[in-house]
């Protein structure tokens, strides 16, 4: 595969390289000198790994959220069962189903700003917020509230706790939530967060060459169409992928329940994806909820233009009508080895010294 990357990169890319690879050079080394011995771990330290710095986007770690926990609104985007159980206190939980909600179009499925703001008004969202989303990590769930907002056109700043409710050492709360006065969110759309099918059946034969690129963000099974494997969808009439589409699985974003060191992350988009920053890159997976994890990492270290095919390789697979126009790919396969972990769990750590 060709990408579209200058060799004669200017200087100010170079310096946001060279920043972001400092930042996770400092960010371990900040964790590491935390712990008063080896076999201790507390709260605070817990914490300290979590933590952001340098020039990273949209993560933050629980030090920012202690900072500004009073000018933020906190969105819980874990189960009801979770939230009742254990959440930072004065957290709102997110309806997640309406948040992820579609509405057809002649051009194909596009998110259903109505609904999304209708369900972000109802939990007292205002279009102004600030916004901090968290999660048991920093998955899929947590990434699409993140989308959600910003296809409504949120006004309010949009962040993403680092390390989820786990690494959270301050206030937390337990059983019913408090009401919340509902609030009317007028929807703002903004449709270059996203693209549709027509969108993309104009552009085939371009992607990652001439065009923009475009990231499949599935299991390599599923992209590469692999007979018998479990990754298959029995719903889809087809299987492979998009033409000229690059695999890329989307839990290489995530390590356990933090953002995956920036200075890798940089790396495999922009030398082994080769995927250019400075042009539209559109992202999918089989639904609208997994992409989003590759979308708002992509916008941390810093492409300007990443947008979500929000009817995802189901609707491109399973149209009706003429299917060349929506061609499926299975000979031409291109995909980048990824390294990651979802932490899903609510424990903390070992508050206690035990050697």
């Amino acid at each position: 595969m060709t990408g579209k990357r200058s060799h004669d990169d200017d200087a100010n890319t170079e310096t946001r390289r060279g920043l972001l690879r400092a930042a996770a050079g400092a960010t371990v080394a900040g964790a590491a000198s935390t712990a008063g011995c080896l076999a201790v771990s507390t709260p605070a330290s817990v914490s300290a790994q979590y933590e952001v710095s340098g020039n990273v986007a949209h993560f933050v770690g629980p030090g920012w959220l202690a900072d500004n926990r009073d000018d933020v609104v906190v969105l819980d985007a874990r189960g009801a069962e979770q939230f009742r159980r254990e959440r930072i206190y004065g957290a709102r939980h997110v309806p997640f189903d309406a948040i992820a909600a579609r509405e057809s179009t002649d051009g194909g499925a596009v998110p259903d700003a109505d609904a999304i703001a209708a369900a972000f008004g109802e939990i007292g969202v205002a279009p102004d917020d600030d916004v901090l989303v968290y999660g048991a990590s920093v998955g899929s769930r947590v990434t699409r509230v993140a989308f959600a907002l910003a296809a409504v056109g949120h006004e309010g700043a949009v962040n993403v706790l680092n390390g989820g409710v786990s690494g959270w050492n301050g206030r937390l709360g337990t059983g019913s939530r408090d009401r919340v006065a509902a609030t009317d969110y007028d929807p703002d759309p903004a449709p270059s967060t996203w693209v549709d099918r027509e969108w993309l059946a104009e552009r085939v034969g371009t992607f990652n060459g001439d065009g923009p690129g475009l990231v499949d963000t599935r299991v390599p099974e599923a992209y590469l169409a692999a007979a018998g494997s479990d990754a298959l969808n029995d719903d889809h009439d087809r299987h492979g992928h998009l033409p000229g589409a690059v695999d890329v699985h989307w839990v290489g974003n995530v390590s356990g329940r933090r953002m995956t060191d920036p200075g890798r992350l940089v790396r495999l988009y922009e030398v082994e994806a080769e995927l250019d920053r400075d042009e539209t890159v559109v992202v999918y997976g089989d639904d609208n909820v997994d992409p989003t994890s590759t979308w708002l990492t992509l916008k941390a270290i810093g492409f300007e233009d990443v947008r979500l095919y929000d009817g995802g390789f189901g609707e491109w697979a399973n149209v009706d009508g003429d299917r060349g126009r929506y061609p499926v790919e299975t000979a031409t396969n291109v995909v980048v080895e990824t390294e990651g972990s979802v932490g899903g769990g609510d424990g903390g750590g070992d508050f206690s010294c035990t050697g």
